[in-house]
């Protein structure tokens, strides 16, 4: 997309125009503006699905008859809604506490397991060294 864009501002200034130009008709701003909201729609379907994965309650769409401040309308159609950057940050933030939380639960059980290896080692040292010195 911005190869086109600085493509067709080339044309216009080799052509004797002004490289703003080429945002006069707005069709180049439509469409970044599609590739923003595809793209913001895209990391929304991404978090709110890796959310639901972990089982974190995601946040409402609509508080009563309002859009909710973590949704944000789409500027094209205003019938999709994606995550504000208020709510990615609170999902993501959200996310990170429970991975963390996830990660930490294994953590308490490697003394465990490291004590556990370290006795079955013994006993099988011993296993080893009695049957050496056995009957």
């Amino acid at each position: 997309m911005d190869r086109e864009v600085d493509r067709e501002r080339r044309r216009i200034v080799k052509n004797g125009g002004n490289a703003a130009d080429i945002w006069e008709d707005g069709s180049w701003q439509f469409e970044y503006q599609l590739l923003e909201e595809d793209e913001a729609s895209f990391h929304s379907k991404q978090l709110l699905g890796r959310a639901r994965e972990l089982r974190i309650p995601t946040p409402p769409v609509f508080e009563g008859d309002v859009l909710s401040a973590d949704y944000q309308r789409s500027g094209l159609d205003g019938h999709r809604y994606y995550l504000s950057l208020a709510g990615e940050q609170k999902v993501r933030s959200a996310i990170r506490e429970e991975e963390k939380y996830r990660s930490e639960r294994w953590a308490r059980r490697i003394p465990y397991i490291t004590a556990l290896s370290g006795l079955i080692g013994t006993i099988t040292g011993l296993v080893a060294l009695l049957a050496k010195w056995g009957p």
